[in-house]
């Protein structure tokens, strides 16, 4: 019974979505404290991209595909070989750009501005969820009555 409550597509959905900004809170507080390590390459998460896409290809039944949680693990999908692929996303070092001449590339601005945007979906996602667990309680009490 509360497998069909609680494993609904929405419920998985707002559930990765925590998981998704915890883990990239994570990387950016990462990131922030290597700002001064040589040759140091910021660490970003995908995680976007790979719900609407999976969203697109999965059947209506909302069970997301397979993750990685040990890098020795077989990939449920093809990735690079420097990301690794967990329930969250897929984490990948940003080596696109480096700001310094010893060779890191984290800039603290861009930090502080990707943790704001993550602090601002985290939020959106707990008021979402906090919602649906209202409904829910609303639910359960007038149905005693």
């Amino acid at each position: 019974m509360f497998n069909g409550l609680f494993g609904n597509p929405a419920y998985v959905t707002l559930e990765r979505g925590l998981d998704a900004c915890s883990m990239r809170s994570r990387l950016i507080a990462n990131n922030i404290a290597n700002v001064d390590t040589p040759n140091y390459k910021a660490q970003r998460l995908k995680f976007e991209e790979l719900l609407v896409d999976k969203m697109k290809t999965e059947p209506p039944a909302g069970k997301l595909g397979l993750f990685q949680t040990d890098p020795r693990h077989l990939p449920g999908g093809m990735i690079g070989p420097e990301e690794i692929r967990t329930q969250q996303g897929i984490i990948y070092t940003d080596d696109s750009l480096t700001y310094r001449l010893d060779g890191n590339n984290v800039d603290v601005d861009h930090e502080m501005a990707e943790q704001a945007k993550n602090a601002l979906q985290y939020a959106t996602l707990t008021e979402l969820i906090g919602r649906k667990y209202s409904l829910l309680r609303t639910v359960i009490s007038e149905g005693k009555r």
